[in-house]
């Protein structure tokens, strides 16, 4: 299982014609497969490392180790040091953002300076937010390597050289341990490259590993059977290599025989070519390969050395085999294979493959020669995700520091730190008489622990609190004991009162303020039902006033809650039965008092989901003792219902936001009117929802021969009837409705 959960994935694959292989052997050990930490957990801002607090590290460093990185990086330790942790910050921020569902396309550093790339403008923000420099698309791969024709690099610290034997005994090859680690029991067992576990001309798989006695990296010199050590173990079948295994090339060796020991380091050969006895670099932790950090390698045969990473996710052609990996500038020569590869005291990769052409030192390596390793936890192909459960690495866990441990009748806390810990760690604290608690360890190292129970003033409690990678790994015990003290009381928080609006209160305004008192720096918030419509901070006088950012409910009758929170007092007020009133309807066509035409259109407004209402009265001639009317609404009462009531047909239309408006199929007679509109809402309270407007206007039909003077009479038709006529409006239907209009007749005269 791997420990990075966000990774660039899709390898591209390059046709890069490679020279006959050449089996090399690395000896490197340390390395774990650890799930990152919970995917809730949110993504912490980069920081930046300052070279001088590096200092102390730095300096127990071997001296031979600081030469290497001023010699291939041309930086000092120190900054080498910060620089690996700035790479392992952006690792794991990468890899969290793409656990929470940012598109991470792949990131580079240079120096301590991050870029993430990301698949859409969506993901930018999330990605600026933890200050790192965000870019749209892939990133721009370095090409230098394409033509470069690799060889696969033959060959208990990570680094140390072995040699496999085949079923007859025979030495077949060389090749370097990767890093220690174990299998799913807790057994020893190490990481190397898969090619080293085949025959290099048979490919059949090897089973003898033997130690390869050197005391310094072998280079051009000649091995005798005085350096065909003690056994150590067998490589597990199959190798993952060639054929159906591609492009993976990644092998376990179970260690078997006794006398050695599993130990999470990885040989730094005296910092260069010495004796790889002569220092080493402890892991402790996996990191993900980012494009611009800076890698050293360790192999017996050309030891030390370290170069920039040039790309990552990479599957190349090897002498016709796809080899996947990440693509780095350190030299790597025949017999590295299966080493190391790390940034700092982290686990990066596999010595896999090398532009090495058969070289036996690294004299001439330079600008145009490059080399691959297999990743440990990165990339789409990596040993975590290869191997899942059947190999985990070995680290070096560091005992924790509790920082402040107390309790009172409430419950107790401790809190303490892992030096070197990160988020793939966890802390359990078991206290007597109270049980184990078990928490992840954060990306700095830190942790708390809490006890939620009730706890005797002056009870004592003995506590060992020790750190945890993954199954096998883990730290010193760390003994302490706290002492349960009476707790501070409960200070005083004033209460909560909620002056305006009260109980009832009805307004048209749908963003009333409310104010009221309460403790001084408590934060209050406004809801309603699970929506919350606004927040503020009480004032130092104990004052609040919180202006809804939305609009309150309309129409009908709600309670709005408002909410202190001081510490860990909570207190709600509630406010019942509050009414804000609907828009009221109105009348813009025809204006009141104004004149208009036969064929007018009458319009005006009310408020969305209305349910609309037109009333008409006027006089009418004697003919017309049937006026024609129309369909009625589903909302009102139709003609048929109401044997006083007959229809007019119309149309009428009302949009979303309560605009309406009604065309009579047939002109208004000349003469006087009065036009009443009211409007309600289904299931409203009718206090809210329901008003009405009315307009006086005169129907008058002008000729177009008729002078001004004589158009200012109205025509007297003799008439004394009354009709009214009502326009039953529904909520808006698509593409509009006709709705219901009546007419109440009363007896007429000529």
């Amino acid at each position: 299982m791997s420990n990075s959960t966000g990774r660039y994935r899709g390898a591209r694959r390059f046709a890069s014609v490679l020279a006959a292989s050449a089996l090399v052997g690395t000896g490197a050990i340390a390395f774990t497969g650890i799930a990152h930490a919970d995917e809730s957990t949110p993504v912490a801002a980069l920081e930046t490392f300052n070279a001088e607090d590096f200092a102390a590290q730095a300096a127990e460093l071997p001296a031979g180790l600081t030469e290497a990185i001023q010699r291939d990086l041309g930086i000092s330790a120190e900054v080498y040091l910060a620089n690996s942790e700035a790479a392992k910050a952006a690792a794991d921020a990468a890899a969290a953002l793409s656990a929470s569902g940012v598109g991470v396309e792949g990131v580079a550093i240079d120096g301590q300076d991050v870029t993430i790339y990301v698949a859409a403008e969506a993901d930018v923000e999330a990605v600026a937010a933890i200050g790192a420099k965000v870019e749209v698309g892939k990133p721009q791969s370095n090409d230098d390597f394409r033509d470069a024709e690799f060889e696969l690099a033959e060959d208990l610290r990570g680094g140390y050289g072995y040699v496999s034997a085949d079923e007859d005994g025979n030495s077949a090859s060389r090749c370097s341990f990767a890093f220690s680690g174990y299998d799913a029991g807790g057994a020893d067992r190490y990481l190397t490259a898969g090619h080293c576990a085949l025959h290099p001309t048979t490919d059949e798989q090897l089973v003898g590993v033997f130690h390869l006695d050197i005391d310094e990296p072998v280079l051009d010199g000649e091995l005798g059977p005085e350096n065909f050590g003690d056994p150590i173990g067998t490589h597990l079948a199959p190798a993952r290599f060639d054929g159906e295994h591609q492009p993976h090339d990644a092998g376990l060796i179970d260690v078997t025989e006794a006398g050695w020991d599993n130990v999470p380091e990885v040989s730094e050969w005296g910092g260069g070519t010495g004796n790889p006895a002569d220092g080493a670099v402890t892991i402790h932790d996996s990191i993900d390969a980012v494009v611009g950090a800076q890698a050293c390698k360790s192999g017996a045969s050309s030891g030390w050395t370290c170069g920039e990473i040039l790309a990552t996710d990479e599957v190349i052609d090897v002498g016709g085999i796809d080899v996947a990996g990440f693509v780095f500038e350190a030299c790597m020569l025949g017999g590295d294979s299966g080493g190391s590869t790390v940034v700092g005291n982290y686990a990066l990769g596999v010595n896999s493959a090398s532009t090495h052409g058969g070289r036996t030192t690294c004299d001439t390596w330079g600008g145009g020669d490059f080399s691959i390793s297999y990743a440990v936890s990165s990339d789409t192909h990596n040993a975590f995700d290869l191997f899942g459960s059947d190999w985990e690495l070995n680290v070096e866990v560091n005992a924790p520091v509790i920082d402040e441990a107390f309790g009172d009748e409430t419950g107790a806390t401790i809190r303490g730190s892992v030096a070197n810990a990160g988020a793939n760690h966890r802390a359990t604290v078991n206290i007597e008489g109270l049980g184990e608690f078990e928490v992840e360890i954060d990306g700095d190292g830190e942790f708390v622990i809490e006890v939620e129970e009730e706890l005797e003033v002056g009870a004592e409690y003995d506590y060992t609190a020790q750190a945890f990678y993954g199954n096998h790994s883990q730290s010193a015990a760390t003994p302490g004991s706290f002492t349960i003290e009476e707790g501070e009381p409960e200070p005083d928080v004033e209460d909560l009162v909620v002056d305006s609006p009260s109980d009832g209160q009805t307004t048209s305004n749908a963003r009333p303020p409310f104010e009221g008192t309460g403790e001084p720096g408590a934060d209050v918030t406004l809801s309603v039902g699970d929506d919350e419509f606004g927040a503020a901070t009480i004032d130092d006088e104990g004052s609040w006033e919180i202006s809804p950012d939305s609009d309150l409910p309309r129409g009908a009758r709600f309670d709005a809650t408002v909410t202190q929170v001081a510490g860990d007092d909570a207190q709600s007020v509630t406010v019942s039965d509050l009414g804000i009133t609907q828009p009221e309807v109105t009348i813009t066509v025809p204006e009141d008092g104004g004149e208009v035409a036969g064929d007018v259109v009458f319009e005006g407004t009310s408020f969305p989901g209305a349910l609309v209402g037109l009333q008409i009265e006027g006089t009418i001639t004697a003919d017309d003792a049937e006026p024609a009317l129309g369909a009625a609404s589903d909302e009102l009462a139709t003609a048929d219902e109401d044997e006083d009531l007959v229809t007019w047909e119309g149309e009428f239309e009302i949009d979303e936001d309560g605009n309406w408006s009604f065309a009579p199929d047939e002109a208004l007679e000349d003469g006087e009117y009065t036009l009443t509109a009211f409007a309600t809402a289904e299931d409203g309270d009718p206090e809210l929802t329901d008003s009405q407007a009315s307009v006086d206007f005169t129907v008058v039909t002008r000729d177009d021969d008729d002078d001004d003077e004589d158009g200012d009479e109205l025509p007297d038709t003799g008439s004394s009837s009354m009709l009214f006529i009502l326009v039953g409006v529904g909520l808006l239907a698509a593409g509009g409705a006709a709705f219901a209009i009546r007419g109440r007749r009363s007896a007429t005269t000529v």
